[in-house]
């Protein structure tokens, strides 16, 4: 049994569908195969700018058009029969994200769940016809199902006794018979209301269903040839990896490697289910195999992790920041669920750099700001050097001047810059 992960990328037009029939045909025995599919293209975006506009009061119509046109174009170069029940879906679903938009939620995050679960199932509903029409039998599955969370809007997580339980339960059926197409990204809480696993967390709901069925392997179809070592639109020399330990990938993924999502890794690593990361541009191409491999690269690894902001706490009466005070700025950090990358403090002061989340960072700073000088600094970005040697920083062309913060480990280098100056 095989999962396959299919990104926005792969997805973006009716040709791209069409590959991806392709690629399911010629790299798998059509059975026994979950196929988790993104929303298409720029969909989440997109959704995302309705659901902003909603909340300020703003006419978001032309986006609403905009995203039913999108899915009814494609679905319109893909069947041939231009009555099929495909378009009635997408009118359906359509109607349906503008009906959640309307309904009462406590807050604007539970919002965003809600709603911006559409696009992926509006992928999965063409995609699913489409291979059936292709005669590649196939179920459609609802991941709000099967996938079950708690309400932690946003970045759910998930209990997973419950989900094995339930994927267990039905899946193996199905998957006699042909293949089960689902939704990446998305989860539902017993309440029947719809969770999301962080963004862009596809490749998590692929490891999912691995774990909880056992999979023989996960692979994860990309626009890039598989990992390389930095980001060939940015550093010049860069190195394809064939293999990767469990152990480096995620690192790589938790410094913000963003070809995998960082909670992709570890229910993988758990029952030695190998990822490949291939390329649905050139599918016969070796790409990058994830596993229980024990030689660590020593290529140097550029990563840039951007949308970064800087927040810095002093005492206002210069005491020490004690213990206590570092503790309680970290708590109120995991309770808003804002991600600490990076720390320094001093006697007087702890700097943090974190994702930015404007809500959130002002919510933070609300509470502090009686008790604290606080200063943040936003537009920048993390840039993690692995397996670091003194050349590699003078491929950046960077000043050590000009960054904000940096730390050194035994073989990791990480430095805070200004979004852009790289």
């Amino acid at each position: 049994m095989k999962v396959f992960k299919f990104g926005g990328a792969s997805v973006k037009d009716a040709e791209s569908v069409q590959n991806v029939k392709n690629i399911i045909k010629e790299f798998s025995d059509q059975k026994q195969l979950v196929v988790v599919v993104s929303a298409m293209g720029k969909t989440t975006n997109l959704i995302e700018n309705i659901v902003v506009k909603f909340i300020k009061g703003d006419d978001y119509q032309q986006e609403l058009d905009k995203l039913k046109s999108f899915h009814l174009d494609i679905a319109h170069e893909l069947f041939k029969n231009q009555e099929a029940s495909i378009f009635i879906q997408i009118e359906k679903i359509i109607y349906d994200l503008e009906v959640h938009l309307k309904l009462r939620y406590f807050s604007n995050d539970e919002l965003y769940d809600q709603v911006v679960c559409y696009g992926e199932l509006l992928s999965t509903h063409i995609i699913s016809a489409y291979l059936n029409q292709e005669e590649v039998e196939t179920k459609f599955l609802d991941a709000r199902i099967y996938i079950q969370t708690d309400e932690y809007w946003r970045e759910a997580s998930v209990d997973w006794n419950w989900t094995t339980k339930m994927i267990k339960a039905d899946l193996p059926d199905y998957l006699q018979n042909g293949i089960v197409v689902t939704q990446g990204f998305i989860g539902g809480t017993v309440n029947n209301k719809t969770t999301t696993l962080g963004r862009e967390g596809s490749d998590y709901t692929a490891a999912i269903f691995a774990y909880c069925l056992d999979a023989e392997t996960v692979c994860v179809w990309k626009d890039v040839p598989g990992i390389m070592s930095s980001d060939p639109r940015r550093i010049k020399e860069v190195e394809k990896f064939d293999e990767l330990p469990y152990k480096y990938a995620a690192e790589l993924t938790y410094f913000g490697a963003s070809v995998i999502h960082p909670k992709t890794i570890r229910p993988l690593a758990l029952k030695n289910i190998p990822l490949f990361v291939n390329s649905f541009v050139d599918p016969a191409a070796k790409g990058t195999a994830i596993g229980n491999f024990t030689d660590f690269p020593s290529t140097a690894s550029v990563i840039f992790k951007g949308k970064q902001s800087l927040i810095r706490f002093e005492e206002k009466d210069y005491l020490n920041v004690s213990k206590g005070d570092l503790g309680v700025i970290f708590t109120e950090c995991a309770r808003l669920n804002l991600k600490v990358n990076m720390i320094k403090n001093s006697a007087l002061s702890l700097s943090i750099c974190v994702n930015h989340r404007q809500d959130k960072i002002d919510k933070l700073m609300n509470l502090f700001e009686d008790r604290f000088k606080i200063e943040m600094i936003k537009d920048l970005e993390l840039v993690t050097i692995k397996n670091y040697k003194e050349d590699t920083i003078n491929q950046l062309d960077l000043s050590l001047n000009d960054v904000y913060m940096r730390q050194y480990s035994k073989d990791t280098l990480q430095i805070v810059v200004n979004e852009g100056s790289l």
